[in-house]
């Protein structure tokens, strides 16, 4: 089965402001190619963003926007199975179709967050973040080790979440 993992970072508050973007491809249960880019988003950085993630606006000087590189990442994601954690890099991609009025890529979204809290009982209710479940784990590991745990595959969790496409 093969699946891709997601994930962006921001420039600002405003979701749509993504300045970075993330994407590994998971084939037979192991990482087979990644991509990423820096994205110019158009708009100014915000001190807190930059403290999380390090991107400046010099950084991403030159670098493509979210509209230039969208043949890109339709291209790699369309009619797959996409693993973001929460609904940040969801929403980001959602508030970037918007802003730059571009049709959504077609992607069976699946929150990674979701399967974690369904899988380890000591995440069910807290500390369900990235980090915190990284660190238990091996980052790039989690749905993996959860559909191994539970014996279900990628698509039946998406099944069991009913998540959205787009």
């Amino acid at each position: 089965m093969r699946f891709y993992s997601l994930d962006v970072e921001t420039a600002n508050y405003d979701s749509s402001s993504i300045c970075q973007i993330g994407i590994g491809k998971f084939e037979y249960g192991q990482l087979a190619d990644t991509w990423d880019s820096l994205i110019d988003p158009q708009t100014p950085f915000h001190w807190s963003n930059i403290r999380v993630h390090g991107i400046t606006g010099e950084m991403v000087q030159g670098a493509p926007s979210f509209n230039e590189v969208y043949p890109v990442l339709r291209r790699i994601l369309s009619d797959s199975i996409v693993i973001h954690h929460t609904q940040f890099d969801y929403l980001a991609f959602k508030r970037a179709y918007a802003r730059f009025n571009l049709r959504p890529i077609d992607i069976q979204w699946l929150d990674s967050a979701r399967i974690v809290r369904h899988t380890w009982r000591q995440f069910s209710k807290s500390g369900y973040n990235l980090a915190n479940v990284a660190h238990h784990l091996g980052a790039g590991k989690i749905v993996l080790e959860a559909c191994r745990l539970t014996n279900r595959r990628v698509d039946e969790w998406c099944e069991l979440f009913k998540t959205n496409s787009q």
